[in-house]
């Protein structure tokens, strides 16, 4: 009985099969299901997996860009010199109190990392506590490296003029002086630091003055990233030290930028909504801390629009960013009382736990990769009472990694074409054919 269900079935394929329309919806229907698959796995490629690093080892042709190297004043000890600043800002002329020089001394150097200042010593005074803080900056400290750098050597090289390496700026870490930055020079190729693999020395040697009323704080960093608050800094002593590093750089095919930045998953320079600031992790790493103090305590440390001082911090601004008691009231807006209610905290943790679930500053795509690889303190200092501090590149580099797009709109238009070819037979010839076609009869039926 089975054997003649099994035979019946086979007849009826059979029959089936040799009636050539069934035969064709069959095909027809196939061809288009594997078809509208191929298509979703080459777009969902193409929206993915457009781009990929590799890899390039031909290091003896290169020519190396040193990392930029940044220089930033911060609190070393009260001298006679400010003592004599705070005197001449005293409304009776009187000499002040030891307590209020104190306290103006924290104040000059207020940043994001240090936030102490005692409150209670202003409160006679006004906002700023009685002084123009910002004024007294730019009278008591540097705005050009050659107050208080004596020598520069690159690759034991005397430079002669140290402002055509390091270049002041005002930024989120206080007055700081920057070597072989990008906000400095219209491209990384123009920058005055670089070296071959083939040469003997690839170091950076600066000899500073000391006993101001400023130490140094030194940061190695990407040359389009700035010193800001989650930046790791090295401190310059009066022990000769020498810090390492190895650098590996990256860099992108031309037609990088013109892929969507959710694949590629990092920023160029230029793609920022402030064409005065070019994009990086940090610029926009302090963009971010920045408008959340604006918006816990309606004032900043630090601002990258030029009217920056209008919202600088006073006494009672730093001690509401110190507490993390911002307020916000009833009418707020909705995004404004999340925010505050998200960011909870220690002010520098509250950036970071936001950017990182946030995703709200990608990498840059031409970051260096900069590996520390230690430091180490000279046996024997030439250089007197001054601080040496000297940064080196271990070793060339031997590997540079390349972007490159792997998956452009043209690449995709081809696949398509090949699929419906491979599937159907047709071509952009075909196509136009059968369009021919159908208007000629639309038009013989037309024209009766």
């Amino acid at each position: 009985m089975a054997g003649k269900y099994c035979e019946a079935a086979i007849g009826f394929l059979l029959r089936s099969f040799s009636n050539r329309r069934f035969f064709w919806i069959c095909v027809i229907i196939l061809s288009v299901w594997n078809m509208a698959t191929i298509f979703m796995l080459m777009k969902n490629r193409s929206d993915t997996d457009s781009t990929t690093i590799g890899v390039t080892t031909s290091y003896i042709s290169w020519i190396n860009t040193f990392p930029a190297v940044s220089i930033c004043l911060s609190k070393n000890r009260i001298t006679k010199e400010f003592s004599e600043a705070v005197k001449r800002r005293s409304a009776d002329g009187h000499s002040p109190s030891y307590t209020y020089i104190r306290t103006l001394y924290d104040y000059l150097f207020i940043n994001p990392n240090n936030l102490y200042l005692k409150e209670e010593y202003c409160k006679e005074f006004n906002s700023t506590c009685g002084v123009d803080i910002l004024g007294m900056r730019k009278e008591l400290f540097a705005s050009s490296c050659t107050e208080f750098i004596e020598k520069i050597y690159f690759s034991e090289k005397l430079l002669p003029n140290c402002e055509e390496i390091f270049k002041f700026h005002e930024l989120e870490m206080g007055y700081c002086f920057l070597a072989n930055n990008l906000i400095d020079y219209q491209s990384i190729e123009k920058m005055p630091l670089v070296y071959s693999s083939l040469d003997e020395f690839r170091n950076l040697r600066l000899v500073l003055r000391s006993g101001l009323i400023y130490r140094y704080d030194l940061y190695i960093h990407s040359p389009e990233n700035q010193p800001y608050f989650n930046a790791l800094a090295y401190t310059i002593t009066s022990d000769p030290s020498v810090h390492s590093f190895n650098v590996e750089g990256i860099e992108n095919n031309h037609d990088v930028i013109e892929e969507p930045v959710s694949q590629r998953m990092c920023k160029f320079d230029t793609e920022t909504s402030d064409n005065n600031v070019l994009y990086s992790f940090s610029t926009c790493m302090s963009k971010i801390r920045s408008e959340i103090e604006m918006n816990l305590c309606n004032c900043t440390l630090f601002s990258q629009s030029k009217n920056s001082s209008i919202n600088y911090c006073g006494v009672e601004g730093i001690s509401c960013l110190d507490k993390g008691s911002g307020k916000y009231s009833s009418s707020s807006s909705d995004c404004s009382v999340k925010l505050y209610k998200i960011l909870s905290g220690n002010l520098p943790a509250r950036v970071i736990r936001h950017v990182g679930s946030n995703m709200a500053c990608l990498p840059s795509c031409m970051e260096q990769q900069i590996s520390y690889v230690g430091s180490r303190e000279k046996n024997h200092n030439d250089y007197g009472d001054s601080n040496m501090v000297e940064i080196e590149i271990t070793s060339p580099p031997t590997a540079k990694y390349f972007r490159t797009v792997t998956q452009t709109k043209l690449d995709l238009v081809v696949a398509v074409g090949g699929v419906i070819g491979l599937f159907t037979g047709a071509s952009l010839l075909n196509i136009l054919e059968v369009i021919s076609i159908i208007f000629s009869k639309i038009k013989r039926t037309f024209t009766r």
